[in-house]
């Protein structure tokens, strides 16, 4: 009996901080329903909806869709950033209320069938939760790809989990990745690899746990379908529409990923061991600038490199810098990967450890960016979020080491109960793809970008953490 009141009295705290983050998350909403926080690409993106001329960084349907928010804007009393913003919450909205009802109708499927209307109330209280995550929120009214793009994962996540727990086979979860990894895919250029090999390697795997299924046939082939048609559609939309060079910037090559990557931010401690080609077309001075902001990668040490000795000469003076830092310090720029990846895995954590100083990301700068209409009810909001969450994950995490504790101690269950007891516990599995992806995107991003993590290209990070720490919690009394 102590053991229920117990619980009971931390689900009415869990769900009173819940109610708290909505009502924070609506009234940011309303304070910022005209704002444009000051991202340097909202700009960009706003001019490019004007020309429609765009470079291989940039695809076509966020440009389009600001231009047609502009255009419809010209006729409602509010302006097109407003339009835009709603538009992504709603997708928002819909793509996280999607991955909850898909858990939940395979997790709880006898109490979706008799109570629906309670079961789809508890959906939308939590998707409301899980949309008032402060960065989820702040991306949502920001001219910004990063909103529309995290949604259409959502989807994708949920169907690929429908489709790995369903023992019926349906087209609409094909459709539904085919459809939103279209749209990803034409939002941002950086996904048709990302998204292309998680789909990949998920249908692997369900070709291997699901062959003695009868439907096995059907399955590979809309697999296949799916996959091959969005990337197939979009690399064809973005070839159309993409004019490579036209602003000149500076291609991702294997060379410049090496500049971002293993130079930066350590040429100034390497710059003696440098070559007298290098030292001669590169001043000490243009190496401590360089180790100054990441964006120097790009804006300032690569187009003095091709102004100076040429496109190709500078891609083979790239990979020497790069090979003298990493003979010289390989367990920093190895160390500094490894700590990337781990930022970017467990988004909301390193978040709250930025906030510590312990890590370096670049939340501080979001957070700014976002905050110029509201700053104080947005660092309150930011910062509830971020430790209601590390006390669920720490209780979360405690339940888990709970849990295999006393599995050990099993004795004197029943069959049935054992039985039970495993089919519930099952439900902390469904979320594997969603973690998954997460898993993929923290490579790209560490990997391949040398920039401190940036929370903004983990929106999908906090989805996933926040529904893992928050079904565990809602299963402990299950558990233990």
């Amino acid at each position: 009996m102590k053991g229920k009141n117990f619980w009971y009295g931390l689900r009415i705290l869990a769900v009173i901080a819940m109610a708290v983050q909505i009502l924070c998350s609506l009234f940011w909403m309303a304070i910022n329903l005209y704002n444009i926080p000051v991202f340097g690409d909202s700009t960009e993106y706003y001019n490019l909806s004007q020309t429609l001329q765009l470079d291989e960084y940039r695809p076509i349907l966020y440009p389009l869709l600001i231009r047609v928010a502009s255009m419809l804007c010209t006729h409602l009393p509010f302006p097109y950033q407003t339009l835009l913003y709603l538009w992504q919450t709603v997708f928002s909205f819909l793509s996280i209320l999607y991955l909850i009802w898909q858990l939940g109708s395979i997790a709880y499927p006898k109490i979706k069938k008799k109570k629906w209307r309670v079961f789809l109330a508890k959906a939308v209280f939590v998707s409301l939760y899980l949309m008032g995550i402060p960065m989820i929120t702040f991306l949502n009214f920001s001219v910004l790809t990063d909103s529309l793009a995290t949604s259409m994962l959502l989807f994708t996540v949920g169907a690929i989990i429908k489709i790995f727990n369903s023992k019926k086979f349906f087209r609409s979860s094909y459709f539904i990745i085919f459809a939103s990894m279209l749209v990803e895919y034409t939002l941002r250029a950086d996904r048709l690899y990302t998204c292309t090999l998680f789909l990949v390697i998920c249908f692997f795997i369900y070709f291997i746990k699901k062959r003695k299924k009868a439907f096995i046939r059907q399955a590979v082939v809309f697999s296949l379908a799916a996959v091959l048609l969005s990337t197939g559609f979009a690399s064809a939309i973005n070839k159309i529409t993409q004019q490579p060079g036209l602003y000149g910037r500076i291609p991702t090559t294997f060379g410049f990923v090496l500049l971002d990557r293993v130079v930066w931010p350590n040429m100034e401690n390497n710059y003696q061991d440098f070559s007298d080609e290098i030292k001669s077309l590169i001043t000490e001075e243009d190496a401590k600038t360089f180790d100054e902001h990441n964006n120097n990668v790009m804006y300032q040490m690569a187009p003095l490199l091709r102004e100076k000795v040429g496109i190709d000469k500078a891609e083979e003076l790239y990979k020497e810098m790069a090979a003298v830092v990493f003979r010289n310090q390989p367990v920093k720029v190895i160390g500094d990967i490894c700590e990337d990846i781990l930022c970017v895995f467990f988004t909301p954590i390193s978040a709250w450890l930025s906030t510590l100083g312990v890590v370096d990301t670049a939340d501080d700068w979001n957070l700014y960016c976002v905050s110029q209409n509201s700053r104080s009810l947005s660092n309150f909001y930011y910062h509830f979020y971020l430790y209601s969450f590390i006390v669920l994950f720490v209780i979360a995490c405690a339940i888990i080491l709970r849990k295999h504790l006393c599995t050990k101690k099993v004795s004197g269950k029943t069959a049935s109960e054992t039985a039970g007891k495993q089919k519930d516990i099952k439900m902390s599995r469904l979320l594997w793809p969603g973690f998954l992806l997460c898993l993929i995107i923290s490579l790209w991003f560490s990997i391949g970008d040398g920039a401190p993590p940036n929370d903004r290209y983990a929106l999908l990070h906090y989805i996933i953490w926040t529904l893992w720490a928050l079904g565990t919690f809602i299963q402990a009394p299950i558990i233990i």
